[in-house]
């Protein structure tokens, strides 16, 4: 499909999708108008993340060129019935793996709209020796990725909390001072010098490694990321130690705890708990009513820390991956 094209999806008339062509979905390129209509699916289909229109406009544009980051709709008239997002790992880790995100709307399924988003996405990367994705608590999306001779390599466990129920107190925390992420204007270069050594940045192939500027674009730029929310914790030497960054859709009145961390030799003393808390905090008080967030299964001292919050534990995301060549297991009229 060249850039521009809009191809009708052929549907499978067996599954109960004998329409009228004037009615068939049309998949075509996502365009920047798509973006209020794109950004509410996710809301309904990928409940973990936290996604606007202007999100997903950013996104499209702030990644380096080896991402190849492509999406693209299905359309049933002005209505958008699906999503997809194709892009190559570039945030460290390792080269050559490609990630796909298919979504359809719960109603639109098994009409053939998401093997064609699909099989879009797959044609994008080609060249990529692994094709990864994530699947939610969505047993069709279990389903989808099973029939496609995905294997687990990975899980986060997904929790919620309203934060207005949080308990907890603050407590004072002798040599550490807490700074709002705005008050960290001039200092781009040692928050980045931050996330390398707190994880942040995984290590990766030569070719994936991130530059600070990359960094700023893709972290500091988004527009999600709410820098009066985010918070920087301090030494008394006024060394960055520990943060917790929060991305926050005011008009849903939801956020996600996007990273929450401490310099390696200085965890288990409760600068995450401080950091975390006054996000947590500022969040009630500004009318959020829901933050979610991922944690891997073994990080324990998160975990325990996020249900001392309040926050409480729903479901397993889990990561598949498969060779990049592997063929497809689909019957007719799935998908």
């Amino acid at each position: 499909m060249r850039p521009g094209d809009a191809v009708e999806v052929r549907g499978n008339e067996r599954a109960g999708d004998a329409r009228p062509d004037a009615l068939r979905p049309l998949m075509r390129r996502f365009e920047s108008d798509d973006a209020e209509q794109a950004a509410r699916l996710l809301d309904v289909l990928s409940p973990a993340s936290v996604q606007t229109a202007e999100s997903l406009r950013h996104r499209q544009v702030s990644e380096p060129e080896r991402a190849r980051r492509r999406s693209w709709v299905a359309l049933e008239g002005v209505e958008l019935v699906g999503f997809a997002t194709a892009y190559l790992h570039w945030f460290g880790g390792e080269a050559g793996k490609g990630r796909i995100w298919v979504g359809v709307r719960e109603d639109r399924r098994r009409r053939g709209i998401g093997t064609a988003l699909w099989d879009a996405a797959v044609a994008h990367l080609r060249g990529a020796r692994k094709h990864t994705v994530e699947v939610d608590d969505d047993p069709a999306g279990l389903s989808f990725v099973e029939r496609r001779a995905f294997t687990q390599y990975d899980s986060e466990v997904i929790s919620r909390l309203d934060p207005r129920e949080c308990e907890l107190g603050p407590e004072a925390h002798e040599g550490s001072r807490l700074l709002r992420l705005r008050e960290m204007g001039g200092r781009h270069r040692e928050l980045f010098e931050f996330y390398a050594s707190a994880g942040g940045i995984p290590p990766g192939d030569p070719e994936n490694r991130v530059t600070p500027e990359e960094w700023r674009r893709f972290v500091l730029a988004n527009p999600l990321l709410d820098d009066e929310a985010s918070v920087v914790v301090v030494d008394a030497e006024d060394q960055v130690v520990s943060l917790s960054r929060l991305l926050v859709d005011h008009v849903r009145a939801r956020a996600e705890n996007e990273w929450t961390a401490t310099l390696p030799h200085l965890r288990g003393r409760g600068l995450a708990r401080l950091a975390k808390l006054d996000s947590i905090s500022w969040a009630a008080e500004h009318g959020i009513i829901e933050i979610v967030t991922g944690n891997d299964p073994d990080n324990l001292p998160m975990r325990g820390l996020n249900r001392r919050l309040g926050y409480r534990e729903l479901y397993i995301r889990r990561d598949f991956e498969r060779p990049a060549e592997t063929r497809s297991q689909v019957p007719d009229g799935q998908g």
